[in-house]
């Protein structure tokens, strides 16, 4: 389902050009209607951005408070010019700082499979980041995208993709590195550590059925076996 969407998609290639911007924000707790107010108006101010291709954002399901936020932008140019006014991170710590637990994490990827341009996302989802041992990550990579691609993974899911990168501190010149030559791999998003894997359902009763399968349990003990995985649920705002 998920592999014919993408052929489907106009411009099959486009992606590998494109830069997924990850953010994660833990706010404070009891101030619910504060936190949604200023990130509304963040998701706002970053969704008028130009080179915005595609902008998702999510509050947290549970006891923990916290916001994800995934942009992706048309190329690294795009968002180098995006730092002064669209930057989600910069954004938050002038607007929301008083309501931050901690300073927000940002990291920097590039999309490896499942990925396509939805006109609506299913409202539930979960977030598996995962930081894995720097000599381990290409195998990780490798196999987490062959266990993804087994038909029974794929049947529950609604929308998902897998995506590659390095946290926005760890770039050489942070977010204005410049991109690798043309026809070489692009490092450093393509060669990092961390893994992000999206999951999306349209229903609670697809949600258990994917994690009650044996082999999303497969891909689940294989990945903690190469890192530490945090796993976000989420729900779309």
């Amino acid at each position: 389902m998920l592999l014919k969407r993408k052929k489907e998609r106009k411009g099959l290639n486009t992606s590998m050009a494109e830069l997924l911007v990850v953010t994660l924000a833990y706010t404070i707790t009891g101030r619910d209607a504060d936190v949604l107010t200023r990130v509304r108006l963040i998701a706002d101010t970053v969704r008028n951005a130009p080179g915005l291709v595609t902008s998702r954002f999510y509050r947290s399901r549970g006891n923990d408070a916290y916001y994800l936020m995934l942009t992706t932008w048309n190329d690294d140019e795009s968002w180098r010019r995006a730092q002064e006014r669209h930057n989600p991170r910069q954004l938050l710590l002038r607007s929301a700082a008083g309501l931050l637990t901690a300073p927000p994490q940002q990291w920097l990827m590039r999309y490896l499979w499942g990925y396509s341009r939805l006109l609506a996302s299913p409202m539930l989802a979960a977030a598996h980041l995962a930081h894995i041992r720097k000599e381990q990550a290409s195998y990780a990579h490798q196999g987490w995208i062959e266990g993804l691609r087994q038909p029974a993974v794929q049947a529950p899911l609604a929308f998902s993709f897998l995506a590659r990168g390095v946290h926005e501190e760890g770039t050489l010149g942070g977010p204005s590195a410049t991109p690798a030559p043309e026809g070489q791999e692009e490092a450093p998003y393509q060669l990092g550590s961390v893994l992000l894997n999206l999951f999306s359902w349209a229903s609670d009763n697809e949600r258990e059925q994917f994690y009650a399968d044996p082999n999303y349990q497969d891909i689940n003990r294989f990945v903690g076996s190469t890192g530490s995985v945090r796993i976000l649920p989420l729900e779309l705002m």
